[in-house]
């Protein structure tokens, strides 16, 4: 099966998007002292920078405007990343395990190139 690979910037984006709503659902952001703490905190850092202005207005953490940063944002890449990454371990993993590994037809395939380049390596000696 072929599927479009999802740009870096996209898996870097959704991460530090997960990273900062992990880090916003600690405090109270309507909470101006909590929601300015965790600006202090983060304002150093480009990668939440961007989130970090794009959820607020003059009165400070806007959960709309949050939502809006998600689906302006987030919403069209995360489908992608999730699938491709279903995708390949459908196809390429083995599903009996509970880590990454090939499958077994890669496998096979591997030791069927090893042993021909060994083959090959022998026969040039």
């Amino acid at each position: 099966m072929r599927m479009a690979k999802a740009q870096q910037k996209y898996v870097d984006r959704l991460r530090n998007f997960l990273q900062f709503t992990e880090e916003l659902c600690k405090i109270d952001p309507t909470n101006s002292r909590e929601w300015g703490k965790l600006k202090e905190d983060w304002e150093d850092d480009e990668d939440y920078t961007e989130i970090i202005k794009d959820c607020e207005d003059k009165d400070g953490f806007n959960y709309e405007f949050y939502f809006d940063y998600f689906q302006s944002n987030i919403s069209h890449i995360y489908g992608r990343i999730l699938m491709g990454y279903e995708v390949l371990v459908e196809n390429a993993c083995n599903p009996e395990l509970d880590y990454l590994d090939y499958n077994d037809d890669i496998k096979k395939g591997l030791e069927l190139l090893e042993k021909t380049e060994e083959n090959e390596r022998q026969n040039t000696n």
